[in-house]
């Protein structure tokens, strides 16, 4: 009976309190939820599928391939998210169309070939890192920062000055040296 009248006043305390002041807070059990992942702002990707696709409507043209032909090369290269910065990631994409029968071997090998000989500056500077990467020039460390770089700073394809701007950068912070800068502009200025 004591324990009830030491009880009894600490209960309504309570109970008014909250009617005063509103419920009380506990804690929040439930899984809390994620913010969307922001989708990329640069224009990268698009250009590079615009300039395949330039390179693939001449082939085209020219009766290498046939129009199927180019829209299945250019979903394929869509769906891999391909940014034009290698071409042997590009010859990796079209493996599957040359295995399906969409493509063949001989037409796979054509268009890797035509995107190497393109006059855009995108490819150029893509067979440029490629071969350098392969000599052992750049390691993929290298080549990896050099084009999160480029995407980072929206780079247009086209200017080759403000590639050298994006590439003085990464020699300031020592992500490449300046020897190395000058090898890939000397590449895409071919």
């Amino acid at each position: 009976m004591k324990l009830a009248k030491l009880i009894a006043p600490v209960l309504a305390a309570t109970v008014l309190a909250t009617g005063a002041f509103g419920t009380v807070a506990l804690a929040d059990t439930t899984t809390p939820t994620t913010a969307p992942v922001p989708v990329a702002t640069d224009h990268t990707y698009q250009r590079a599928i615009n300039a395949l696709r330039d390179v693939l409507t001449r082939m085209v043209d020219n009766g290498v391939i046939t129009a199927m032909q180019r829209d299945a090369v250019v979903e394929a290269a869509k769906a891999a998210d391909w940014d034009g910065f290698s071409v042997d990631r590009l010859g990796d994409i079209l493996v599957p169309l040359v295995a399906n029968g969409t493509i063949s071997a001989r037409q796979r090998d054509l268009i890797l070939d035509g995107v190497r000989r393109s006059d855009r500056v995108t490819f150029r500077l893509a067979v440029t890192l490629d071969r350098m990467t392969d000599q052992g020039i750049l390691s993929r460390d290298q080549r990896s920062s050099i084009v999160a770089a480029l995407h980072t700073a929206d780079w247009d394809g086209f200017s080759i000055e403000r590639l050298g701007d994006i590439l003085a950068r990464l020699v300031t912070n020592g992500t490449i040296i300046a020897r190395e800068r000058a090898m890939i502009l000397d590449g895409v200025r071919r």
